[in-house]
């Protein structure tokens, strides 16, 4: 019979294997006993290394590695989970990396809370070498658009909502009786809509702050507009598969209607917070910076990451023929404050 292990580590990954590497040799660290753990590498079609890397860590940990052709984050999440033995599952990052004793963490609150509904969400904290970038810590600490830790409690029960793949887990049992991940979704909202079905289960989450990853991979100004823009696409089919009005909120669905305003200025209010983000670096690095400077590049970001998430959901529900979202005078006004403000 073959052995069951306590915990499994999914980490599913593309094209990251210099990441995936620093990931999996903090796994190797772990004060949980690797007897009592498993890591199931889900390569989502790469094309680099990841395969050899992921080889090399076979002698010094219980791992395997599984391909797939590319099908995104969610089919590569479901695949991992029906490789997996383990009564619960840890989801991780393949740009984070694991302090020893996340996965002991993991386990003492799931021990807590044996409950079948009952999943852990862990906390993922900034490399030093990225905590003091001017876009990271506005991200994650002042407009919250990766992480909404500052929101939290240590052991607060929060609901569907903050159940975020790549710092959660959860037990196997749950998943495989009430649903697994919608491979509808690429990227984004594939952890949040799969929570909120779990929901109607009595699915709840757990914050245990000693559960830590260290997130590596600084964004760039660019990138994370990208970023956002899937993001958007993947709130408008959240909002699509469950019209309900929790579900509309938390896509913040009704700011679709803005985008026929916001598309002709979109370049432009991307162009301000990026001109603002060279030009705060800039001054940062003299020792120049001012309250106002903070103030003003705050805004530009802001302006742009909520810009680029309403232009995801524009183009995706224009993709799917859906009617151009319509706009009233109130959300010219708005929009034209907030183009004001991202020139200013």
């Amino acid at each position: 019979m073959a052995r069951r292990h306590l915990c499994s580590v999914l980490l599913c990954t593309y094209n990251r294997s210099a990441l995936l590497e620093r990931t999996l040799e903090s796994l190797c660290e772990q004060t949980h006993c690797n007897e009592n753990f498993e890591v199931i590498v889900m390569d989502d079609g790469s094309v680099d290394d990841t395969r050899s890397v992921s080889e090399s860590f076979k002698v010094r940990l219980p791992l395997r590695y599984v391909y797939q052709r590319n099908s995104g984050l969610a089919s590569a999440r479901n695949h991992a989970l029906f490789h997996a033995s383990g009564d619960i599952l840890l989801l991780l990052d393949d740009d984070d990396i694991a302090h020893p004793e996340l996965i002991e963490e993991h386990v003492r609150v799931h021990n807590l809370y044996p409950e079948d509904n009952y999943a852990v969400l862990g906390f993922t904290d900034l490399a030093p070498e990225i905590a003091a970038d001017p876009l990271m810590h506005f991200v994650t600490r002042v407009g919250k658009f990766l992480f909404s830790y500052p929101d939290l409690e240590p052991g607060q029960v929060v609901d569907f909502s903050y159940f975020w793949g790549g710092r959660s887990s959860c037990k196997r049992r749950f998943l495989l009786e009430w649903g697994i991940f919608d491979p509808a979704f690429r990227f984004g909202c594939e952890d949040i809509e799969l929570s909120f079905r779990l929901s109607r289960q009595g699915f709840k989450v757990v914050y245990n702050p000693c559960a830590i990853t260290t997130m590596v991979r600084p964004y760039s100004f660019d990138g994370f507009c990208n970023r956002l823009i899937k993001q958007g696409q993947s709130n408008y089919v959240f909002s699509r598969f469950h019209n309900e009005a929790i579900v509309r909120a938390w896509t913040e669905i009704e700011d679709i209607r803005k985008w026929a305003v916001i598309e002709p200025a979109y370049e432009f209010i991307c162009k301000s917070g990026r001109d603002l983000d060279q030009l705060y670096r800039l001054k940062l690095s003299l020792g120049m910076v001012t309250a106002e400077d903070t103030g003003l590049l705050h805004e530009a970001y802001w302006n742009a990451f909520r810009a680029s998430k309403i232009k995801g959901m524009a183009e995706r529900a224009m993709a799917e023929g859906d009617e151009r979202p319509h706009v009233t005078g109130s959300d010219v006004k708005t929009t034209l404050m907030a183009s004001a403000v991202a020139d200013s």
